[in-house]
Parts: structure tokens; sequence; C-alpha cells
């Protein structure tokens, strides 16, 4: 999250169709009772940090220029205005920060006050805002969830030490922490449809025993409250706890789609930021249609999006997230049909990468505008193209694992003399199924005898250097077709 002040551009390929599959689809809605039914029927939902350092600090925009009280800062906070801005968004559910490594805490906690030793008003507001969000909200129709820490107020010294905020973390103090939270679970009962849980890294020493003791916390008041555990941002989108009912779901951009609705039994979910440079920031980093087709494809394969956006002292929104967010509710409410460009290609708009020749490390994008998705987007006036490095590989998850028969590579103003078509079941162990010398440019196609793959490359092995033939390959199409 933001703590770590993550950052990416968004370079990548949206998925778009529905095709053929070797894999199964998301069940359809009512084939399965799960207790995250409602959150996968959502569609979308929108985060937001509302942080002491950001609302309260007058260096941030977030701010508006004020700085106070954090509980004269949360009495500010507009409950109606914000709830207002979630129903124009069209937002499923709202994820809101409780509180993250300090003190500062957005509703009354007579557990945190005993424990840490602050009075009313000293690190937990005094006004409700849990429960003013929940009836702002509520009358939208919005479920409202919580946003919680693993890690506690560590970054405060005296709730710190009274806690035992440390690493590796204790389970004497998870008991504590669990307790926190406890109390609000008790008192908001289903007002809290769920809670995402941040700082429950292995790295800290959470494990199995820990994180249950945290969930039973997190769990109180509501067993049909849903929870997920982060364990920070990995290479995908994956599990983290045996009891946990979605995933986390912590990404640098929004680029991955699921396989199916559930992974490992639990509800496939995403989050990441708007902004294409941080958490919490205003601006965006994406086209109205590439997050519209991204989220369209996610929530047609039974997965969820969260889109964190910048939110503002007096409960508003940054107006360009906010044009953003519509277009993904219309996309959603109109579920139209997108049909591959050509008819039939299984690479449109799917998830693209640019990559050193061997596939091991990510590559810039030339020219800062010749990004991955390029290369699939069905225009053929754009290309994708890598940068730093003459050759380079085009990559392409097809998501769905399928017989392959046919694959056509259109280049754009640089191409590359000699190149390698290489296809993977696993994205692990790949085999070379062409290799093309001497080409000159023109549209490439090979037909192959049904090879089961779901990851294409195009690897660029000539040209290799400057001043050679064929300048440097650039993909302006990729297509690939099923039997």
């Amino acid at each position: 999250m933001m703590r770590s002040g993550f950052s990416a551009w968004a370079q990548s390929a949206f998925c778009c169709a529905v095709v053929p599959l070797v894999l199964a689809a998301a069940p359809a809605k009512g084939d399965a009772l799960s207790p995250t039914d409602w959150f996968r029927d959502a569609g979308f939902g929108v985060f937001v940090h509302y942080l002491e350092s950001l609302q309260n600090n007058p260096e941030k925009v977030h701010s508006l220029g004020k700085c106070t009280s954090w509980d004269e800062c949360v009495r500010d906070f507009d409950t109606e205005r914000f709830a207002d801005a979630m129903a124009e968004a069209g937002a499923g559910y709202v994820i809101f920060t409780a509180m993250q490594i300090t003190r500062h805490m957005i509703a009354p906690n007579a557990t945190f006050d005993r424990i840490s030793g602050y009075g009313p008003g000293e690190a937990c507001a005094t006004r409700d805002l849990i429960e003013d969000l929940h009836a702002s909200l509520s009358k939208r129709k919005i479920p409202l969830m919580i946003y919680w820490t693993g890690d506690g107020p560590r970054g405060d010294d005296r709730a710190g030490k009274a806690f035992g905020c440390g690493s590796p973390v204790s389970r004497a103090f998870v008991q504590k922490w669990a307790d926190v939270f406890r109390e609000y679970g008790e008192r908001y009962g289903e007002k809290i449809a769920g809670v995402w849980t941040d700082g429950c890294y292995e790295g800290i020493g959470y494990d199995e025993e820990k994180l249950a003791i945290l969930a039973a916390g997190l769990r109180a008041g509501n067993p049909k409250r849903i929870i997920a555990m982060n364990s920070g941002v990995g290479d995908e989108v994956r599990p983290h706890f045996s009891g946990e009912d979605y995933t986390c779901g912590e990404q640098n951009r929004f680029f991955e789609v699921p396989p199916q609705r559930f992974i490992e039994g639990k509800q496939w979910h995403i989050l990441s930021f708007l902004s294409g440079t941080a958490w919490a920031e205003p601006g965006t980093g994406y086209s109205k249609n590439e997050l519209a087709d991204y989220v369209w494809a996610v929530h047609q394969r039974g997965g969820v999006v969260s889109i964190d956006v910048a939110l503002f002292r007096d409960g508003s929104l940054d107006r360009s997230q906010m044009e953003m967010l519509k277009a993904v509710r219309r996309a959603l409410r109109e579920d139209a049909v997108r049909p591959p460009v050509p008819p039939g290609n299984l690479a449109y708009r799917r998830q693209a990468r640019l990559l050193s020749l061997d596939g091991g490390r990510p590559l810039e994008v030339n020219s800062g505008i010749h990004h991955a998705r390029l290369g699939v987007d069905g225009n053929p006036d754009t290309f994708a193209q890598a940068g730093g490095e003459w050759p380079w590989t085009y990559e392409v998850d097809l998501v769905d694992t399928v017989r392959i028969r046919r694959v056509k590579i259109v280049f754009g103003p640089g191409y590359a003399t000699h190149f390698a078509l290489r296809v993977s079941a696993d994205g692990t162990s790949w085999e070379t199924v062409v290799e093309e010398t001497g080409h000159n440019g023109a549209p490439w196609e090979a037909i192959l005898d049904g090879v089961v793959a779901r990851h294409v490359r195009v690897c660029g092995i000539k040209p290799d250097g400057p001043g050679q033939v064929g300048t440097q390959m650039s993909v302006a199409s990729l297509e690939v077709y099923a039997e």
C-alpha cells in the first residue's frame, strides 16, 4: 500500500472478449452460494486512504490547505458529500481506511484507549465516522468495508510500546490488536460488510496461527463479514491465509485477469491505484476505454476490482478520477459483448509485456508511448516496442489455455529479421514452435498443429544492435487463433 511508496505506469494490455475455453469460465450468478456473492456481483468498488498524514497535512492537496487536530479533521469530513460521489461513480462498495501505522483512528475505541493510555480524542476520534459513513452509504445501498492493518500503531512510540508492536509480531500483540477491532466489529455488526487487512506479512512473523487470532477479531459481530489478509505485492494475485474469503490482490497496476472466479477457493480480487504513479494520488494513468474494458473483463470472469483514488478532506474526489469511474460504471451497466479485432483473435486486449530477450526482465517502454497493450489493441496504426535493449521479447498472456492453430504477426515500422515464436502452458516451460530468419518485415503467419498453450512470445533475436536491417522489432499486431 501507500506505506511503501509503490509506483507504476500503466503499460498493460486489457482483456476484452470471452472466448472458447479449455478452463471453465466464471460461474453464472446464483450457481454457487458463497459469502462473497454480493462482492462479486458489485463489479467494482472504490478504495480511499483517509489518514492524518494526508487529509490533515497542509503540504498535501488532500488537506485543502488545512491543519487542525485529528479530532477536528474527522469532524470536518462530509459523509453525505462522499456518499453522493460514490453513488455518482457507481461504486459497488467502499473500502475506507480506519487507521494506518499511527495512533489516529476514525472512531472511538475504548479498547485502544485502555491499552495505549491515550484519552478520548487524543488518538481515536470522538466522532464515530464509521457509523456516519454507514448511515450515508447505506441510504444509497453501498456496502461499507474497512481497511485495517496487521502491524498496528507501530509508528507511534507510546501506542506501539503499549501494544508490543514489533517484528516479529508476538502472539500477545496480535491478540491485543484483534481485540481493538473486535470492539468495532461487535459495535457495528452487519454495518461493516468486509475488511481488507494490510501488513500481514510473513516477513514480520505472521503465520496461520496468528492470522487466525486476528481473523477472529475481524469477524466479531458479523460471521458473514468477508476478510482478506495482505501479504504484499506479489508476482500474481493469490491467497495468503486459509481463513480469508477473498484475495487482497495488491498490485502496482491493473494488469492481471482471473482465469476463473475462485483461486484456491478464495474470491479473486485485485486492488491497485488509478493515478498511475502512487497510492491515493489524483490524476489517472489509464484512458477511459482501457480501465473500463479491464474492469469489464475481470467482472465477466467472476473477479472483483477495487480502485484506489484520491480523497479530499471535505469528502470530495478528484474530478478526473470521477470521470474514469463513471466510464467503468457505464461499461458494466451496458454489459455489452466486445467482439475481438479481428474476429476470433484470442490475443485481442489480453495482458501483454515488454521483456528482455530471455524473458527474464521487464523492459521500459520505447519513447514512453509504445506500450505493450498497443500490440493487441486492434489498431494497426499503433505498436508496442521496448526500450533500452535492441533484441527483446513481446509476450501475451491469453488467460485461458487453448489449442493454438494459427498465429499472425504484423510488425510496425521496425521489424525483426530473425525471430522465434515460443509458447507455454504455464509461463515457466517454453517451447519454440517456429523460428524465422531473413524476414523482410511483411505480415507473417504460422499454422500450428494445435499446440496447447496460454502464453505466446515473439522473441526478436535480430536486429541486435544499431545500423542493422529492420532497425528494431516493433509489434503492431499479434493475433492468435484456436482450433
